[in-house]
């Protein structure tokens, strides 16, 4: 029997009013997950009897933050379930909580012994060009964000220089190589070209095709990949959202119709699953 899988959101996540309003992470009627972050996806997985569940943490703080509460989500499923390990599925900044929650607490509760796999989809392990860009040029504005109470430290912890610090790291790196005795690592990369990638990732397509090349409008193939060891393959024709089962309408003119989206990310989701202890 798999363990239970837990899907862990990315930053500024944005079903988030919905899901404070109708309680999308754990309510388990089909028709409201399909309006989750991961569009249907616990549904699909369930369905094929999966144990799941989604995490939820701050919406755009940092890193420390965001992982503490990844923490706190595990304990809860590991008590609720009574399972002595957990699979995690992350996407995109998801993959960074996860990882920085299990280095912080590897002298204290251990909680990286009681994960038995980590799956990263487009996670800029390497950082993300956009990050730097948007805190150099739009700093008044983060600024001013940040006054009306919202916190965006997140976007800090995106920068291409803080992941490199992190990933260089050398406790960091005795401590993941270390990890890979009991924890499966894999990552997946997404890639789109700028006419099928949604509109609002046009800007940030650019920015970070001009320095890191194919990228899904938010992180590029190579900051995704993490280590090559790790690395299982790249979607084609797949924009950061596309990555969740989420289509836009100015994608009229793709190759596929949002049916037929949804039934490829959910079997690319079922795959994993499948090959999960």
């Amino acid at each position: 029997m798999t363990y239970p899988l837990v899907l862990a959101h990315g930053v500024c996540r944005f079903d988030a009013l919905l899901n404070d309003t109708l309680n999308l992470d754990n309510n388990d009627d089909p028709a409201l997950d399909n309006l989750h972050y991961f569009k249907g996806i616990r549904t699909m997985l369930k369905q094929k009897g999966y144990v799941v569940y989604h995490s939820k943490v701050a919406w755009a703080a940092g890193v420390e933050k965001r992982s503490d509460d990844l923490k706190e989500n595990l304990l809860r499923i590991l008590k609720e379930t009574r399972a002595e390990k957990v699979n995690i599925i992350a996407h995109s900044m998801g993959g960074l909580d996860a990882r920085h929650m299990m280095f912080n607490d590897r002298n204290d509760g251990e909680i990286h012994q009681r994960v038995a796999s980590l799956t990263t989809i487009s996670t800029p392990h390497e950082g993300s060009p956009f990050a730097d860009w948007g805190l150099d040029n739009l700093t008044p504005l983060h600024l001013l964000i940040q006054k009306l109470g919202v916190d965006l430290s997140a976007l800090k912890d995106l920068r291409t220089d803080i992941c490199k610090t992190f990933n260089e790291h050398k406790d960091v790196k005795k401590f993941e190589m270390a990890c890979e005795d009991t924890i499966k690592f894999q990552t997946y990369a997404g890639k789109q070209d700028f006419w099928g990638v949604f509109t609002g990732l046009k800007i940030p397509f650019e920015i970070i095709r001009k320095t890191e090349g194919e990228n899904d409008g938010m992180v590029s193939v190579r900051s995704a990949r993490w280590r090559d060891e790790y690395f299982k393959g790249t979607l084609d024709k797949t924009d950061h959202l596309n990555e969740m089962g989420w289509w836009a309408p100015d994608q009229l003119l793709a190759d596929e119709s949002p049916d037929e989206l949804l039934t490829r990310i959910h079997s690319f989701y079922a795959g994993i699953a499948g090959q999960l202890p």
